[in-house]
């Protein structure tokens, strides 16, 4: 699993979001409740659980 940055509002540990689907759609912090979600990341239609999971990470940990 990928690792992910602490929150950039409190520092607090962040966690991966599921659907009712059980896909990965966002990012929570665990300590200040803020949440990111995002809508509309696939892999060329064809997106699967892993590369999901990636992708929400590395936009994560894009920020600034």
């Amino acid at each position: 699993m990928s690792d992910l940055k602490p929150c950039p509002f409190c520092g607090g540990e962040v966690r991966f979001n599921y659907n009712l689907d059980l896909e990965p759609d966002g990012i929570t912090c665990m300590k200040c409740s803020y949440i990111l979600r995002f809508t509309r990341i696939s892999h060329r239609g064809k997106d699967t659980f892993g590369v999901t999971m990636q992708r929400l990470a590395e936009a994560w940990n894009r920020r600034r």
